[in-house]
């Protein structure tokens, strides 16, 4: 049997996280991109330039900036920013295999983490945390699988089935990678995008509505006893609350309204890890490269509202109780001329450009899901972003084709395609 091209990919996503797999991480979103076209380079450099200029302007006010951490962002970034500017795909990426196949990896990769915790003796919500299935990522896994489930989801809802387990096996997988870990900021953002389909299947709607009736008690226990010491502290949710601490940046350095703190440098993946607050709170150790240190934005403005629960580092370990956002970190890093641009590009790419339900559900779960979390700088959701870029613009060719060959046939003059046509999504 051949190996897809695209499987070394896959595979380098889908290793167990570590300080060293982070270098296939970020390399296997850049290789999926296709750097010849102009589409792609041409756009990269515009954005590059605008990056190295955000930073030089920081750097050259005198604020303490680490490029260190600006170059860990660009890498963790990129992925993110190729999906939204509708970068070219690389012609041996196939969007919704690469979905499929990296969501059957990681299931697989999950139960035998189960197995590990003694199951089926032992049961998830019952003898453990179902955040065990988690991808063997480890600690925080289960936010990626969720993500990677959301989109498996999204990829079979999206495209004609029958029904048989042959048809929907990928469906299944899928939808347990999506809701057992029980990330729950994960499973309303993409609960909230899945709507979009229930206008067209009516047995997907009764299927929600018995889900929902099974996981509501949950989320409601939960609920009850997630932490709220931040917002009896600060009077506001923290999802809010971080919207508060970018209007006080904008207000105390004006600059950064127009040209942000530069990426790595506010609530980005690299200004966590080298955080005060990663001593109290943190999942990874900080990586020991030269040049690695908290950025003077980060110590003035989000640092000393968390190291205000550094003795009870419980309140703030939930991800719904961090005071930022995927939304929050773009208006601090790029500012918000290049926020907004960025989203509309986002609408224009996932929304009105693909005109399906496929992209639509997808731009819906960018929103939401990072108004509720930050997912800008995963390589995970950025990969899994740019593959359903590629799956929408491959459905798009192909209905291309019907339609042609409609139109041959109602004309009297049909011709045979030169190739056969693959099979037409759903919408």
């Amino acid at each position: 049997m051949r190996i897809p091209a695209q499987f070394p990919l896959i595979a380098a996503l889908a290793v167990p996280r570590v300080a060293v797999s982070y270098a296939g991480y970020v390399a296997a979103p850049a290789l999926m991109i296709n750097w010849l076209s102009s589409r792609s380079y041409a756009k990269a450099l515009i954005f590059l330039a605008f990056l190295v200029f955000s930073a030089f302007v920081n750097w050259a006010l005198g604020l303490k900036f680490s490029f260190t951490a600006w170059g860990l962002e660009l890498a963790l970034f990129l992925p993110f920013m190729a999906a939204i500017l509708a970068f070219t795909p690389s012609r041996f990426v196939n969007g919704r295999s690469f979905i499929r196949t990296l969501n059957l990896i990681v299931a697989i990769s999950s139960f035998i983490v189960l197995l590990q915790m003694g199951f089926p003796l032992k049961l998830p919500y019952v003898h453990y945390l179902p955040d065990y299935w988690n991808g063997g990522f480890g600690r925080g896994g289960a936010k990626i699988v969720t993500m990677i489930g959301f989109f498996g989801v999204v990829e079979a809802l999206s495209r004609k089935r029958a029904m048989t387990l042959r048809d929907n096996w990928s469906l299944i997988v899928a939808a347990l990678n999506f809701l057992v870990p029980n990330f729950i900021l994960g499973i309303l953002a993409g609960g909230a995008a899945l709507t979009i389909f229930a206008r067209r299947n009516r047995a997907l709607l009764f299927a929600g509505a018995a889900i929902a009736m099974i996981l509501v008690p949950y989320l409601q226990y939960r609920a009850e006893q997630r932490n709220d010491a931040f917002a009896q502290a600060y009077g506001s949710n923290p999802k809010i609350y971080s919207f508060v601490i970018v209007g006080k940046l904008y207000a105390e350095q004006p600059h950064t309204a127009l040209v942000g703190t530069g990426i790595g440098q506010f609530s980005s993946q690299p200004a966590i890890w080298t955080s005060p607050v990663n001593r109290y709170i943190g999942i990874h150790e900080l990586p020991k490269l030269p040049g690695m240190f908290t950025s003077e934005v980060h110590e003035r403005y989000l640092a000393p509202l968390m190291l205000r629960f550094r003795e009870k580092s419980y309140a703030i370990e939930s991800s719904a109780n961090k005071p930022y956002s995927g939304i929050t970190q773009l208006l601090a890093e790029l500012g918000l001329p290049v926020t907004l641009l960025l989203l509309y590009c986002a609408y224009r790419t996932f929304w009105r450009g693909s005109g399906t339900d496929f992209g639509r559900a997808v731009f819906l779960f960018v929103m939401a899901i990072n108004l509720l979390d930050p997912q800008v700088d995963s390589p995970w959701f950025g990969a899994m972003l740019f593959a359903a870029l590629e799956a929408i613009r491959r459905d798009a060719r192909v209905r291309a084709l019907a339609r042609a060959d409609d139109a041959s046939r109602e004309s009297g003059l049909y011709f045979k395609p030169a190739r056969p046509v693959a099979h037409q999504p759903a919408e």
